[in-house]
């Protein structure tokens, strides 16, 4: 079988010169004698493909056919994994919807009101927050995983877990007294003392819902889809026993607290599966208790994970606010097309988790591939990815102009809400053509590390596009009303996936792997710089009990 030629990376003169700076720090370090993150092994053996050193002798292995990637292996490998992770979103999902569904078979309407209002902040201030947070790890996990740096994938999931712990105290006082400024966006004011009340409660839950979503995708870069499914399987019915009898029990503040205990049941669960079932996962635990040196790398070196959160925090949480934006346009139209925004609104997240989730596989597969400076094999599976999102994208438009009705009736029993969304669905419809590229290409971009480069078009995309077209088009000249909102907003999803196709297709994908071999860089120097000041003042301590 004739072999591959060598590394693309390895004929760029500037990734050489990143290899080669990299070989010289991994000296500096075996050189410290520091034993790689708490293994039992000598310096020495920091230097084989155990823990994927990215020397220049690496650069010079070449790969033979095996070594490479079809498209339709690709296919195959997204398909396969994105069962377990889309039941996952869709179960996830569920979890706070279903609380609504009790608390409005159980309570009175204005405490579901109070509900529903409850869990649209949770879900913008929060929820998206900490998931926008989180899809750093796609990047960052995934690549190490990738480069066989195993040790580095539990590293970055302790860090990204305490940056976002840390980031959501910035939370808790918005939530604790939400009665104040959401006291200045909705009128009704009797129902702010119980949306504050869910909040204040739901605050309890931060730590679990960080440490599962971190947690998940800890074991996804590692090529496990399916614990967070089984995890919820199991959760999922003890959410709805709790949250009934709870509310049952309690009353209105019985909801949260069942969710909350359930949010750490599911970390507790992950963690407890991760443990017992598939102890291999265990490579990548990174001994944060085995030293003080340890310890202090979770909490220093931040900056490199901060500049891929942020921008994955603004792209989710640009499109969740624009369809909010909607919705509170919609409110110049009556009751009646609130309502069937509403359930259109809803029906549109709903089929979106299938893409996001499947975005989840993609990005975690290209990661894997950048970290293992394959960047071929990463461009066969953005190829696959296209594949899947043409197929994604017509089955989602069948599933919406076919079964819009029976899904609107879901969230509705009022034929004339049913009808005015009918009429509006085959436009939500064709937008998810579009839409599937669109998330497919955020996904591709995260598993490449440019979360900025999404962040900034979706802003640009919703803000100064999107948003101002549906207003035009809903009170302007046209009068179209709730069509000219969910136009307008299709017209921004089909600039996003222009957009991101070309940023894709023109990708210098010796420059991706170059960032990723920089971000290495950059935190063994941090490392280096500690192992120093450690070494100095242990001297400084030995040399004054010398003298003593």
């Amino acid at each position: 079988m004739k072999k591959q030629s060598k590394r693309s990376s390895k004929s760029d003169p500037l990734l050489e010169d990143t290899w080669n700076k990299n070989t010289t720090t991994y000296q500096s370090i075996a050189e410290c004698g520091y034993e790689s993150d708490g293994r039992s092994v000598s310096s020495a053996d920091l230097t084989s493909t155990r823990f994927r050193l990215l020397t220049a002798t690496s650069s010079d292995e070449q790969l033979d056919d095996d070594g490479t990637t079809t498209t339709s292996d690709e296919v195959r490998f997204i398909l396969k994994n994105s069962l377990p992770i889309t039941l996952t979103f869709f179960m996830e999902y569920s979890m706070t919807i279903i609380s609504l569904f009790i608390i409005g078979h159980l309570r009175c309407a204005s405490e579901l009101a109070s509900a529903s209002l409850a869990v649209m902040t949770y879900n913008i201030t929060g929820l998206s927050v900490i998931e926008g947070l989180a899809s750093s790890l796609d990047t960052f996990c995934s690549q190490a995983y990738g480069a066989q740096k195993y040790s580095k994938v539990g590293l970055y999931f302790l860090r990204c877990s305490a940056m976002i712990i840390v980031a959501s105290v910035f939370l808790i006082g918005p939530w604790w007294y939400s009665s104040i400024w959401l006291g200045y966006l909705i009128p009704e004011k009797n129902l702010l003392g119980h949306v504050q009340q869910y909040l204040r409660i739901m605050t309890a839950g931060i730590p679990g819902i960080v440490l599962f979503e971190t947690g998940k995708r800890y074991l996804q870069a590692q090529g496990h889809f399916k614990p967070s499914t089984y995890v919820l399987v199991i959760v999922v019915p003890v959410n709805i026993l709790l949250v009934t009898l709870f509310t049952k029990w309690f009353g209105f503040v019985g909801a949260p607290v069942g969710i909350v205990i359930s949010q750490w049941l599911m970390a507790l669960l992950l963690l407890t599966y991760a443990l017992y079932f598939i102890p291999q996962t265990s490579q990548c635990w990174y001994p944060f208790t085995d030293s003080w040196f340890h310890f202090k790398r979770v909490f220093s070196n931040w900056r490199p994970m901060c500049r891929l959160a942020f921008p994955g925090l603004m792209m989710i949480e640009a499109e969740y606010l624009s369809f909010e934006v909607l919705t509170i346009m919609s409110t110049y139209f009556g009751v009646k097309a609130i309502a069937a925004q509403t359930v259109i609104a809803n029906i549109g997240s709903l089929v979106y988790q299938i893409p996001f989730a499947m975005g989840c596989v993609v990005s975690t597969r290209i990661a894997n591939h950048i970290g293992m400076s394959l960047p071929r094999n990463a461009k066969t599976a953005v190829k696959a990815t296209y594949y899947v999102s043409c197929l994604v994208g017509v089955g989602n438009l069948l599933l919406i102009a076919l079964f819009n009705k029976p899904l609107a009736r879901m969230f509705t029993k009022d034929e004339e809400v049913i009808e005015l969304a009918h009429s509006v669905s085959y436009i939500l419809a064709l937008n998810q053509l579009y839409d599937a590229f669109t998330t497919f290409g955020t996904a591709i971009l995260r598993g490449q590390g440019r979360q900025r480069l999404g962040g900034v078009w979706n802003i640009i995309a919703y803000y100064f596009f999107a948003i101002p077209l549906s207003g035009w088009l809903a009170f302007g000249p046209l009068h179209m009303e709730l069509i000219g909102l969910w136009l307008g907003c299709g017209a921004g999803i089909l600039l996003l996936s222009v957009v991101f196709s070309w940023y894709i297709y023109s990708s210098s994908w010796d420059n991706i792997v170059r960032d990723f071999l920089q971000r290495e860089a950059e935190d063994l120097e941090i490392d280096i710089e500690s192992m120093a000041s450690a070494s100095t003042s242990a001297s400084v301590f030995s040399q004054s009990e010398n003298e003593i």
